[in-house]
C-alpha cells in the first residue's frame, strides 16, 4: 500500500492510541483492501452475460464508516462496449 505523508501521519497516530507497531496498523487497515482485490479477481466477468448471470455474482463490498463499492450491470455493460 503506498501512502502519502498525510496517511502515514494518521496510521501513526492509529498506531499510537492502539498501542501497536506502525507496520500492524499498516497491515490491518491495507487487509480490507487485499481482500476485496483478491476477491476481486477471481470473478468470472465474461464478455457477454445476461443481466441474471451478472447478478449471481458477488460484486458489492461493504467497508465499515466509509463506503459500499458495488459493480452495477450498466457500468459492466458499458466497459465491455469499450
Amino acid at each position: 500500500m503506498t501512502l502519502n505523508k498525510a496517511d502515514k501521519l494518521k496510521l501513526k497516530e492509529i498506531a499510537d492510541k492502539h498501542e501497536i507497531e506502525f507496520e500492524e496498523a499498516e497491515e490491518i487497515i491495507s487487509s480490507m483492501y487485499s481482500f476485496i482485490r483478491e476477491k476481486s479477481k477471481e470473478l468470472d466477468f465474461g464478455t457477454n452475460l445476461t443481466e441474471e448471470e451478472f447478478g449471481k455474482l458477488k460484486t458489492n463490498f461493504n467497508i465499515p464508516c466509509i463506503a459500499k463499492l458495488y459493480a452495477s450491470y450498466s457500468a459492466y455493460k458499458k466497459i465491455n462496449k469499450l
